[in-house]
């Protein structure tokens, strides 16, 4: 890991201090750092940075020292320093008393933050500060960052989020030198917590004697693993880094499952999973007490099965952990409010556990806004009232990726907000989550993310701590990050110019035509234009911008507008499209402007402009899409040809932007993403195997342009409009349906829709007449066991009800897909649409609760089933269907 230009590099760790010594190399400080005779190791940790910074300064005042420890010790009884507030955590006061310098903590945390403050201030200046008199503490209480011990696609025994931790699958975890530096960095930045996730991580970190039949690993293997995570967590907590390992649930152990004839995934808890899981989570506590747990009680399980599940299994396992241990103290425990009834979660779990934080995704999965609104930030408020601490995630980045994006102002402003919404932490995702260490770039050797988004990390954790900052200092601040990188000032100024005038663009337009802030869609592979014109059909993720983007209108809304010759309202699909693309080209200007002055890391600034173009390109491509789209729309209200006409050119000249974005993004990275299964499917599904880069989508915009000119030419000559080729039915997965509820059945028109129900179906999507189904009683529910000859994707039929209390509504777009828009219908059914969902071969459960749902068959997991309306095109925003135009 290269950070010899990052500001990480400023620390220095203690295997270089002692090898340094080693060699004869004085770096014995010529200020003497004096810590409490019971300094805690994280004081110890800090007082050894400073010391290295110290070493440097040259003639320092006659007699000058150090002084650092808790408030409260005896040493520093005779400064006669303020307290420190009774709350006060991690907090520091550093004040210069004639040839002292005291550093002064709330608590050892507090200390070791001073000590680096001032170490900080003494690199900048290479003096010790004259006459320093400050005092600081964090705005966010939990300030940390996420990695997946996880893989871009499913490997093992085609179970989402399980792997296990062997050096094949993350040989970064077991290098402790990278961990060193990557922790050093974290400490330097004032992080305090480090989220590992993985589905089920304890038989990779546990031996679990009384399951061994749990055991997945080599002995040896596992050993060196139980080894390694304790070095880990012993080393962050060294530096007041809280490791928090995730798992999902439930997720059991596959060789557990096997030995008990169960799935490795179940939907509803059982007393056998009950027994094993909360066993593994009291090893976990026992073994591993600088370790924390974060949950995710959905997914697998069933929203309503969660509190039972936490109350019943995870918290008497902390508790059970807890006794063993000898501990009276409770750690917080960290849930995920994601796919769970988090209400109900809370109302039960706070009397067994009130020291509970809960977790929400800050904008879903992408970053699109500063701020939340509506239910978004409803869910917030409703979280920070309930919980300990409320942590905001900012997961997966899906509209940013694959390019670099680093904008301080924007991230300053978003952490200004936090406090006032009541979160008090946040969790930070990588840019490139699911490649980590990686990054996009192809380059040999890969870049690593911490060298390459060194902005992303120091940004946030910067604003973590303090956002309210004055925004002058600030940009002095960052420009001056920027020249110590690339060399210059000027070269500093240009570049910081380049990333803050880019930070906003794919952020803002996102919400204004996009059809998720989730993991669905890839927003710099762009949209097909049924995507822009008729969003209903791909399920579009409404608070997007109802409360993950500012009040405005969507295209349609904007098209209406114009239509009625109405005022506009907020933001507007044109309004923000020009600016992104006035922006765009401002910043790759001001990153072309940099270039006689950089004279350090010429390749990565070459990389920085390459970016520029491509967002730059990017934007103008959303931009001739965004008009045509309009002008199609338009033709939809009335009819006239001269709109398809004004189309045509906008839509060439959006390929032409995107064969020119192909040609210089394309060579530049791996691939466009790094999440690469089924759950892409904007702007294709298909995933890594189709469409990992925009090599693959520019003939598929190319095709789109070519059906709509032809289109254009027939409607202009009075010509027939050929009609697509009959659909065939749907190929299938065999499957075998196990004792318990559901039956199957053959899905046509006629055959009853539920069991038990004297509902028939009376219309159907002719892919779907043939398919072998599974059906339920409304209202019953109850779990579905089935065993599936391969991997396979379930299709399930929903239909919208008054209350998601009583009856499904939707199901969670993170795990399902949607495929087909009103496939299923019965004469008192609503029409229902078509959702799939990737499985493993072997024995699976299904339980969706309550409500009107079938099953209606099983398809190979790589099947990619083309989106599309059937018999009722009633529903979504009205608007007629104009997708043939380009099919």
């Amino acid at each position: 890991m290269n950070l010899s230009l990052c500001r990480t590099s400023r620390l220095l760790p203690a295997g270089m201090i002692l090898a340094s010594l080693a060699c004869g190399m004085a770096l014995a400080a010529p200020v003497k750092v004096i810590t409490a005779k019971k300094a805690t190791p994280r004081e110890l940790y800090g007082a050894q940075q400073l010391r290295a910074a110290l070493s440097e300064v040259q003639d320092p005042p006659a007699g000058a020292r150090v002084i650092a420890g808790v408030s409260s010790a005896g040493e520093l009884e005779r400064f006669h320093l303020p307290a420190f507030w009774p709350q006060a955590e991690e907090s520091f006061l550093i004040r210069q008393v004639g040839n002292a310098w005291v550093v002064a903590g709330s608590d050892s945390s507090g200390v070791m933050y001073g000590e680096l403050e001032l170490a900080d201030l003494v690199r900048a200046a290479h003096h010790l500060p004259a006459g320093i008199d400050t005092t600081e503490h964090p705005a966010l209480k939990l300030r940390g960052v996420g990695i997946g011990m996880q893989k871009p696609e499913i490997t093992y025994e085609g179970a989402e989020y399980d792997y296990p931790y062997t050096p094949k699958d993350f040989p970064f975890f077991y290098d402790k030198a990278e961990w060193i530096q990557y922790l050093d960095m974290l400490a330097e930045e004032r992080y305090n917590t480090l989220y590992l996730w993985n589905g089920h991580p304890f038989t990779s970190l546990l031996k679990l004697p009384k399951y061994p039949e749990a055991q997945e690993l080599p002995t040896a293997q596992l050993e060196q693993n139980i080894a390694m995570f304790r070095w880990l967590t012993k080393e962050a907590d060294r530096r007041g880094i809280w490791v928090l390992q995730g798992f999902y649930n439930i997720h059991l152990s596959h060789a557990f499952a096997r030995a008990h004839q169960l799935p490795y995934h179940l939907s509803a808890p059982t007393p056998l999973a009950a027994e094993y899981t909360r066993y593994a989570i009291s090893e976990f506590v026992r073994e591993y007490p600088h370790a924390g747990l974060m949950m995710t009680l959905g997914e697998a399980l069933n929203p309503h099965d969660g509190a039972q599940w936490l109350t019943e299994a995870i918290i008497p396992g902390v508790l059970d952990g807890l006794k063993e241990n000898g501990s009276r103290t409770r750690p917080p425990i960290v849930v995920r409010a994601h796919a769970t009834d988090i209400a109900a979660v809370m109302k039960a779990a706070l009397p067994l556990y009130p020291n509970i934080d809960t977790m929400f995704k800050w904008n879903g999965e992408s970053l699109t806004w500063t701020n939340v609104r509506g239910p978004v930030r409803d869910r917030f408020k409703m979280l920070a009232e309930e919980s300990n601490v409320t942590i905001a995630n900012v997961h997966l980045l899906s509209n940013l990726e694959p390019f670099r994006w680093g904008d301080p102002d924007f991230i300053r402003e978003t952490l200004m907000n936090f406090p006032r919404i009541g979160i008090g932490g946040l969790h930070l995702y990588p840019l490139r989550y699911w490649d980590w260490p990686y990054s996009g770039d192809a380059t040999q050797p890969p870049l690593l993310q911490t060298d390459r988004d060194w902005i992303w990390f120091a940004a946030w954790g910067r604003y973590a701590w303090n956002p309210f900052r004055d925004p002058q200092k600030e940009h002095a601040y960052w420009a001056a990050q920027f020249a110590e990188r690339f060399g210059t000032a000027e070269a500093g100024e240009k570049l910081l110019e380049a990333y803050t005038l880019a930070g906003p663009c794919q952020p803002s337009l996102l919400p204004r035509i996009g059809i998720t802030e989730g993991n669905r869609e890839a927003l710099a592979l762009g949209m097909t234009m049924p995507q822009m014109i008729d969003p209903a059909r791909y399920n579009p993720a409404q608070t997007l911008w109802t409360g993950d983007g500012p009040p405005g209108e969507r295209l349609d809304e904007y098209v209406a507008e114009e239509v009625k010759q109405q005022p506009h309202h907020g933001a507007t699909p044109i309004g923000v499209s020009d600016a992104t693309v006035k922006a765009s080209q401002q910043a790759y200007a001001a990153a072309q402007a940099a270039a006689p002055y950089v004279t350090r890391n010429r390749a990565e600034y070459e990389r920085i402009v390459n970016d520029m173009h491509s967002i730059s390109l990017l934007m103008q491509f959303y931009n001739d899409r965004i008009r045509a789209a309009q002008e199609v729309m338009l033709y939809g209200y009335d009819r006239k040809i001269e709109h398809l006409q004004r189309a045509e050119p906008l839509l060439a000249e959006s390929v032409q932007r995107y064969r020119e974005l192909t040609s210089l993004a394309g060579p530049a990275y791996r691939t466009a993403t790094s999440m690469e299964t089924t759950q892409r499917q904007i702007p294709f599904p298909g995933g890594l195997k189709h469409f990992p880069s925009w090599q693959q989508c520019l003939p598929m915009y190319e095709k789109e342009l070519a059906t709509f000119q032809s289109r254009v030419t027939a409607l202009s000559s009075g010509a027939p409009i050929t009609q697509k080729a009959a659909t065939r039915t749907l190929p299938q997965v065999a499957f075998q349906l196990l004792p318990g509820a559901g039956e199957a059945f053959t899905v046509a028109k006629g055959a009853g829709l539920f069991a038990g129900s004297p509902e028939a179906i009376s219309e159907l999507a002719p892919e779907l007449s043939g398919m072998k189904g599974i059906r339920i009683a409304p209202e019953q529910g109850g779990t579905l066991r089935f065993t599936l000859s391969q991997p396979a994707q379930v299709l399930v039929g929903f239909t919208r009800a008054a209350s998601r209390r009583n009856s499904v509504l939707d199901p969670d777009t993170e795990q399902w897909n949607l495929v087909l828009l009103h496939a299923v219908a019965a004469p008192r059914v609503k029409s229902m649409a078509v959702w799939a969902k990737p499985l493993a071969a072997g024995e699976n459960e299904l339980d969706l609760g309550k409500g009107q749902y079938v099953v209606l068959g099983f398809i190979p997991a790589d099947y990619q089933v083309a989106a599309q309306v059937n018999f009722d095109r009633s529903s979504g925003s009205g608007t007629p269907n104009l997708d043939w135009l380009f099919e």
